[in-house]
């Protein structure tokens, strides 16, 4: 299956290569460009316990890139995985899945 990961931070990249280690295809739109470059590289922006070494095993079946259209139109499946904060109310504060869901959309 072709899947896309909105939001490649820590939930975003570790289910991706999760989902590349099971033999799934994944792409990784993201507006951070560095990190666009270490995830294309080989390299995890963040520490988790053996994702460098599925991340090398799983290279050829994952890529990032800045095109979201592409990324979304080259999928079957979307996940967005973006912070979803506590506001000061404890009520969770949504306008990152909204800003991500309008820029999918558009």
């Amino acid at each position: 299956m072709k899947i896309s990961i909105v939001g490649s931070g820590y939930v975003g990249l570790v289910t991706g290569i999760g989902f590349a280690e099971k033999g799934h295809n994944v792409i990784f739109p993201d507006v951070d460009k560095h990190k666009i470059e270490l995830i294309n590289s080989g390299k995890p922006p963040i520490y988790e316990k053996g994702l460098a070494e599925l991340m090398e095993k799983n290279k050829d079946r994952y890529y990032a890139t800045t095109k979201y259209e592409e990324a979304i139109t080259k999928s079957e499946i979307t996940f967005i995985c973006v912070g979803t904060p506590s506001k000061d109310d404890g009520s969770i504060d949504l306008k990152y899945v909204k800003f991500k869901i309008r820029k999918i959309c558009i």
